[in-house]
Parts: structure tokens; C-alpha cells; sequence
């Protein structure tokens, strides 16, 4: 065995014990660790230029057509998508809704960020990965896997069509221990393939316990996160999917919101993420990986969500209280609306609350509350043992 190996596995093994209580013990095997460094050298990409983030991330400015998204294998044959130009792709104009944030909001990168022709890429270590090989050992992909629970708005017709959907979200902190996370998400699916943006704190995907921005995609073939396996194409060169949100909702002062859609190109069948104020086009899902979603969603669902492995404290989620049907003292969503299969923006129909498990967190469907708030919900709970 080399020292490069004897390093890892001493960084390993750091690890196994801080998640032994999870893992009863059980960790990864030399193979596996040796499959986790192959893996790292597909994820992280030549750099173009190098940026250091006020948070402490490595981010990568890698050619736009040398990103991990054109490793997925059903996109190496749609040359179509490298005709695309960073930043100037022509796609229909949407419906714009006026901005109900009362403080910046800012995900991007300092100064100029990237060069342009080239997209920000986080650099992912051998830790990330390892932590996520971790936590995959307890956490079901599934929905409603055993330690996860939510608190959403949902809709309840599957024959009805979705073009995209969004909301402005409240952004939150509540605290979220290793191997543990709590978010707040959009989420659009149809069959075994679903799309979600959102909030998250979630130490075991990021190291850390910022609010941070992430998408989430389900393919069939893939369940990824962020940039972590290919599939999610990006466009800007200054807004990375997974930057840390500088300003978060402090109690006792106005709240912090973000607008987020996602959004599906009329043209193309093409997902598209959508974010802050200007519905800045971040880039997209290609049609090309998908089967249900190779078509319209059927189910879309707004709210929070949250994970620990079953029999341990389960965080916060939102604020960390239950909601008081004011989204001015809740988490709230706010101007929550779908497109419809017309690619026209309408209020939400036929939806419905859902909480797995009221005695930890709580919804409440607000309705219709005027222009300024559309139709809206608050949610949260403190949490605790399921």
C-alpha cells in the first residue's frame, strides 16, 4: 500500500469516528476509497483560473464545455448543447413577478467572477466524497425514507401538467448536526425523475453549517446533488449552485426571501433554474436525461424538509418554531405559483397541506394574501424525536 492510500485512509478513518454513532462501526472498504479518488478526478475539472471564496470553498473556473454535465451519458451525442453560448442563451420570456425581498440577496461571486466562456465549478475534496459515501449508508434516496420529514404544500391532481413552478422562499439557519440536514425546496416530478432548488444546511454534503444554495436531480440512472455527478448544465460564469446565501432571516428584523424557479423551455423541453429577483438564468436539466420529465411534471411540492437517521434528534426546520400563520414571525413561501402546460404563470389549484409528523413540524396554507404576498404558506417546527 502507497502513502498517497495510508493518507486517505487515515483521513478516513477521522471520519468513521465522528459518524461511528451512525454507522454502527461500518465503513467504507480500501476498494471504495480507491473508486472515491477515480471519482475525484472526473469531478474536479482543469481550472482556467482559480477563485477563493469568502467562505472558505475552491472554486474552479472551468471551461464551459469541459464542465462535469457533459459526462452524463445520454448528453455526449446532443451536440446541440454545445452551440449554446454562456450567458446570452435566447429561450422564451416568462411572466416577471416584482420583488418581495427586503434585503439583497447574494449568491454570486466576488468581484468579476469567472472569465467569460468559462463556468464556476466548487472543487470538490476526497472528504466531500467520503462524506457522502457515509451518509448514503443511512439515508434512504427515496421519499419518505425512514428519518426523513416534511412539511409542504403539495398538489393533488397527477393528471394535471406543470411547465415549472417557484416561489419566493425565507432563508434560514436552523442548526444541523453531522449527518443530519434540514432545507427548503422546490420540487417538480414526474414518475422516477424530479427537480428541486432550494436552502440547505447540511453538513455531510458540505462540510459545513452555512445556508447554502442547492439543486437536487433524480434521473433514474443518477440522484445528484449540485455538480457531484453530471446531468445539470450551467451557464452564468459568476453564480455557483451550491454559494453560501450572505444573509439569512434574523428574528426581531424583516425577513430575508429568495425567488426561485424552475422553469421548462417551450422550444426545447429543456429545465431551466431560475434565480433572485431578475429570474437570472442559471442554466439547465436537459431533456436528453430524462423519461417522465422528458415531458411535463405531474407533482409539485413547496416547503421544508429535514433528515436524521432514525431513532436520534431530528433539527429544526424554518425558523424552529411552529408556524403562527404570519409570515412575517414564520418561514414562509410566498407568490406561490406553477406554469402551466400553456407555458402561462397561474396561482396554485388543487393543492393540499402535508406534515408526516405534526408533533415535529407544521404547515399551514395561507391562501390567496393580496399582491404583495400571493398565494402563501407558513411552516417549521422545532423538531425532535420521531
Amino acid at each position: 500500500m502507497d502513502l498517497q492510500v495510508v493518507l486517505v485512509l487515515l483521513v478516513v478513518s477521522s471520519l468513521l469516528a465522528c459518524h461511528n454513532g451512525v454507522e454502527g462501526g461500518t465503513g467504507l472498504s480500501e476498494k471504495e476509497y480507491l473508486e472515491l479518488e477515480k471519482q475525484l478526478e472526473l469531478l474536479n475539472k482543469p481550472a482556467v483560473k482559480t477563485i477563493h471564496s469568502d467562505h472558505g470553498d475552491i472554486i474552479d473556473c472551468v471551461d464551459f464545455y469541459k464542465q462535469p454535465a457533459f459526462d452524463h451519458p445520454l448528453l455526449k451525442n446532443h451536440t446541440f448543447l454545445y452551440q449554446v453560448k454562456p450567458n446570452s442563451l435566447p429561450r422564451r420570456k416568462r411572466d416577471q413577478v416584482e420583488s418581495k425581498s427586503t434585503k439583497p440577496i447574494n449568491i454570486g461571486l466576488r468581484g468579476e467572477g469567472c472569465p467569460v466562456g468559462t463556468v464556476p465549478i466548487r472543487r470538490i475534496t476526497i472528504a466531500d466524497l467520503i462524506r457522502g459515501r457515509l451518509t448514503s449508508k443511512t439515508k434512504s434516496l427515496q421519499d419518505f425514507g425512514p428519518g426523513t420529514h416534511y412539511a409542504v404544500l403539495r398538489t393533488t391532481s397527477s393528471s394535471t401538467k406543470f411547465g415549472g413552478a417557484g416561489a419566493y422562499m425565507s432563508l434560514h439557519n436552523p442548526y444541523s448536526g453531522p449527518g443530519q440536514y434540514t432545507a427548503a425546496r422546490v420540487k417538480l416530478q414526474n414518475g422516477v425523475d424530479s427537480i428541486e432548488v432550494g436552502w440547505r444546511v447540511d453538513q455531510s454534503l458540505y462540510g459545513d453549517r452555512n445556508t447554502r444554495l442547492f439543486i437536487n436531480f433524480n434521473d433514474g440512472q443518477y440522484h445528484c446533488f449540485n455538480t457531484i455527478c453530471p446531468g445539470f448544465v450551467i451557464v452564468r460564469s459568476d453564480i455557483p449552485i451550491d454559494g453560501v446565501f450572505d444573509h439569512v432571516s434574523v428574528p426581531g428584523q424583516e425577513p430575508v426571501a429568495f425567488q426561485a424557479y424552475i422553469d421548462r423551455d417551450e422550444a426545447n423541453g429543456n429545465w431551466w433554474l431560475l434565480l433572485g429577483n431578475n429570474l437570472t438564468e442559471v442554466g439547465f436539466w436537459p431533456k436528453a436525461i430524462f423519461t417522465g420529465l422528458g415531458d411535463l411534471a405531474n407533482y409539485v411540492d413547496w416547503g421544508g424538509e429535514a433528515f436524521s437517521p432514525p431513532g436520534t434528534y431530528i433539527p429544526a426546520m424554518g425558523r424552529g418554531t411552529f408556524p403562527k400563520e404570519d409570515p412575517r414571525l414564520d418561514a414562509f413561501f410566498t407568490r406561490v405559483s406553477v406554469i402551466d402546460e400553456y407555458g402561462k404563470t397561474v396561482n396554485v389549484d388543487n393543492a393540499e397541506e402535508f406534515a408526516d409528523n405534526p408533533d415535529l413540524y407544521r404547515v399551514q396554507d395561507l391562501g390567496y394574501k393580496g399582491d404583495y404576498y400571493g398565494r402563501a404558506f407558513v411552516y417549521g417546527g422545532p423538531g425532535g424525536i420521531a
